[in-house]
């Protein structure tokens, strides 16, 4: 393992190194990059390699895949398009679809924009004829899932439970939300994201198609063996995991979660992460975000996991504590433990 890069400034927690290496000790990892956010500093760390045949050390500025916490990214696009009135959360999804599309409903209350962005829509977890397309290509199954093909599979689709009842995650749900939300504005969704979230908070490497330089920046994903893997392609789904970012770019996302007030996105910051779902003091579920209250937290902890074939990713805040934490890795290893002990290790120690 090359030793790590070491950040300018910043939070000088010991803890962060030495979770971080430990996580790395193995060789099982291929690269990883670790932010945090304590008492109004911040720090990037990286270590190991971009990818297995070069030597060179994943930064601040390298580019991952963040799958599933693109959610958070449409959660917020949601609570947006709400405060401008260009939705509500209460709109049947049925009214931005296709009138072709027929949604699936048990009961007589459909489907809300709501209900998707906190998988309370009783949505199964992926699109009808997933199985097959992971047999045909297990690493990208998504990638030739035309918007077509998932309007058709809606209308086969069967809920497995009355919607607005228990969480049931749903890949299917939050692309479909992002369909909706695009056709509502009509705009395609990265451009939808660029505009309405990056720019806004100053997020320059937030996106999911690179530019030439943000090519170059790059990581490589790797399986859980190692193996170099190809780009992760949702273009039916974007919505629900297609985004690309960098540790920079998720540290200045969670500063403006942890402090909404300072943001030309208050009111829809403040929104996302209000519980739809769950019970008082404990878990719950907002527009993106999960809400969790682990032992000895300061406050409940919003977080955001993520993954891909050739990546992890793992977002969380305390709003309370005042912390937050990113961990992208260049490995399908999962680094949720390890964002929890780094925001634990942030939340209790005075630095």
């Amino acid at each position: 393992m090359r030793a790590a890069r070491r950040p300018q400034g910043a939070v000088g927690l010991g803890a962060v190194d030495l979770l971080a290496e430990r996580a790395m000790r193995s060789g099982r990892r291929v690269g990883l990059v670790v932010g945090c956010l304590a008492g109004g500093e911040q720090r990037v760390v990286g270590y190991g390699r971009l990818r297995m045949e070069t030597r060179d050390t994943p930064d601040g500025g390298t580019i991952f895949e963040i799958g599933s916490i693109t959610k958070v990214f449409t959660g917020l696009l949601l609570a947006d398009l709400a405060e401008q009135g260009i939705v509500g959360l209460d709109d049947p999804l049925a009214s931005y679809l296709p009138s072709s599309v027929r949604v699936p409903t048990r009961g007589e209350r459909q489907i809300t924009l709501g209900d998707l962005a906190s998988h309370t829509g009783g949505l199964p977890r992926d699109p009808k004829g997933t199985l097959g397309r992971w047999l045909g290509d297990r690493h990208n199954p998504y990638a030739g899932l035309s918007v077509e093909e998932l309007y058709a599979g809606v209308a086969r689709t069967r809920l497995r439970r009355r919607r607005g009842g228990r969480v049931r995650y749903s890949n299917l749900g939050a692309g479909l939300l992002g369909q909706a939300l695009a056709r509502a504005a009509g705009q395609p969704y990265e451009e939808l994201v660029r505009q309405r979230i990056c720019v806004p908070l100053g997020l320059a490497d937030t996106m999911i198609t690179p530019t030439g330089e943000q090519a170059a920046r790059l990581a490589t994903g790797h399986t859980r063996r190692g193996r170099p893997m190809p780009p992760f392609q949702l273009p039916a789904l974007a919505g629900a995991g297609a985004l690309r970012s960098t540790a920079t770019d998720l540290l200045r996302f969670l500063g403006a979660n942890l402090d909404p007030a300072r943001s030309p996105l208050a009111a829809q910051l403040e929104r996302t992460q209000q519980p739809r779902v769950g019970r008082p003091g404990g878990w719950g579920v907002g527009l993106g975000w999960s809400i969790a209250r682990p032992p000895q937290a300061a406050g409940p902890v919003l977080w955001h996991n993520g993954g891909t074939s050739g990546f992890r990713s793992f977002v969380a805040l305390d709003r309370e504590a005042g912390t937050a934490v990113v961990v992208l890795s260049n490995t399908a290893r999962s680094v949720d433990r390890l964002g929890l002990r780094l925001l634990k290790a942030l939340s209790t120690s005075p630095g």
